[in-house]
């Protein structure tokens, strides 16, 4: 393998993206790759190829989901059913009401339409602001933590949220809320997305398709901020972008090894990221990436330890894994980032569930951000 074809694997995996009307790969052995319908043409997202060569296209939509809140609440502690606490204050000040189970880990139902004061009408739809009182959407949509004073946190964050239906709603449904999904923009009513999310406590990122070194055969889709296009073109694609969804606390980049690689196309947008009291992360999959230096002074800023599932089986995405309990043992934190792949919802879902016996803390990316780790 090349240097310039390891540093545009996206979240560290080997996919090939055809543009417009072009066929693009899907996997076997039960993996399905994954193509999204923009306007009149298709293009690859997340496709995934580890097996043949067999191609075709495949078209997802997203499916609604209702969560049930159980019981209704009682008026005491001693009730020894659910306990609703409704916070007081007006109706946009409540971020959410926690529903706590006391046989089951904590459930936080956080709000999913945004504030009015966090909103700025863009010419494509609403776009993330920091608000009028200095309120940033990071600290307004991030899930509360509760620290149980663990020295050791471990952040998790599982992208391509939105574009499967089916791999969408386990994501949703099987991780705990400690682990953040990032939102694939082409998604089909990423609201709906937003709000199952939201309603079981997960905080969101955006991810943002950004320009590989082999750019435009390999192709992240409409809207890919390139080191060519000029810093206007730029902006208006990521405002394009940001108007897709609300209610996230930050981007994260979607391949992007050339276009991060270059200071002078990156540090617009990444100003432009901190003006609107965004955070932006770095998904660690490219050795180049300057984000780090874009983003000193100018936004909170937070890079990937691991990519969990360059290799889809069980055994490499639980070896990743430990990987990621070393390094936090040693630093005091660390954090992975993965793709919403049935395998590797799998996997981590099974991590959670032990997590607290390895003496580890899984906690939301923001609680790293607000704490000034990373």
């Amino acid at each position: 393998m090349t240097a310039d074809e390891d540093l545009t694997r996206p979240l560290g995996l080997t996919r090939e993206r055809k543009r417009f009307g072009r066929r693009v790969a899907l996997a076997t052995a039960g993996l399905v790759a994954v193509a999204v319908i923009a306007g009149a043409g298709t293009y690859a997202w997340m496709t995934l190829e580890p097996f043949g060569s067999e191609t075709g296209v495949v078209t997802v939509t997203a499916v609604d989901r209702t969560v049930e809140t159980g019981t209704p609440a009682a008026t005491d502690e001693s009730y020894s059913g659910l306990v609703e606490v409704r916070p007081e204050g007006e109706l946009s000040d409540i971020r959410g009401v926690v529903i706590h189970d006391p046989s089951k880990p904590q459930t936080l139902d956080l709000a999913s339409l945004p504030d009015p004061g966090l909103i700025e009408q863009g010419a494509y739809g609403p776009l993330p602001r920091v608000a009028p009182s200095g309120l940033r959407p990071l600290d307004a949509f991030a899930r509360p933590l509760t620290s149980r004073g663990r020295a050791d946190r471990i952040a998790i964050v599982i992208g391509g949220v939105g574009i499967n239906a089916q791999t969408t709603a386990s994501a949703i449904r099987d991780l705990p809320g400690e682990v953040t999904l990032a939102l694939a923009p082409y998604g089909k009513d990423l609201h709906a997305t937003v709000r199952q999310a939201r309603e079981v406590g997960h905080e969101l990122l955006l991810q943002v398709p950004m320009e590989p070194f082999n750019y435009p055969s390999n192709d992240p889709g409409p809207q890919t901020l390139t080191v060519a296009s000029s810093d206007a073109v730029n902006l208006d694609h990521l405002h394009w972008l940001m108007a897709q969804a609300t209610s996230y606390i930050g981007v994260v980049n979607y391949l992007g090894a050339r276009f991060t690689n270059d200071r002078a196309a990156l540090d617009p947008v990444v100003a432009e990221i901190g003006r609107r009291g965004l955070l932006y992360v770095d998904d660690g999959s490219s050795a180049r990436s300057a984000a780090a230096e874009a983003s000193r002074g100018v936004t909170p800023f937070l890079r990937a330890d691991v990519v969990l599932d360059a290799d889809l089986t069980a055994a490499v995405i639980d070896a990743r894994l430990e990987q990621l309990q070393t390094i936090a043992r040693e630093r005091g934190y660390a954090i992975a980032i993965g793709t919403a792949f049935p395998m590797t919802i799998d996997r981590v879902a099974a991590f959670a569930r032990a997590a607290e016996a390895r003496g580890i803390e899984l906690v939301p990316l923001s609680a790293l951000a607000l704490s000034g780790r990373g």
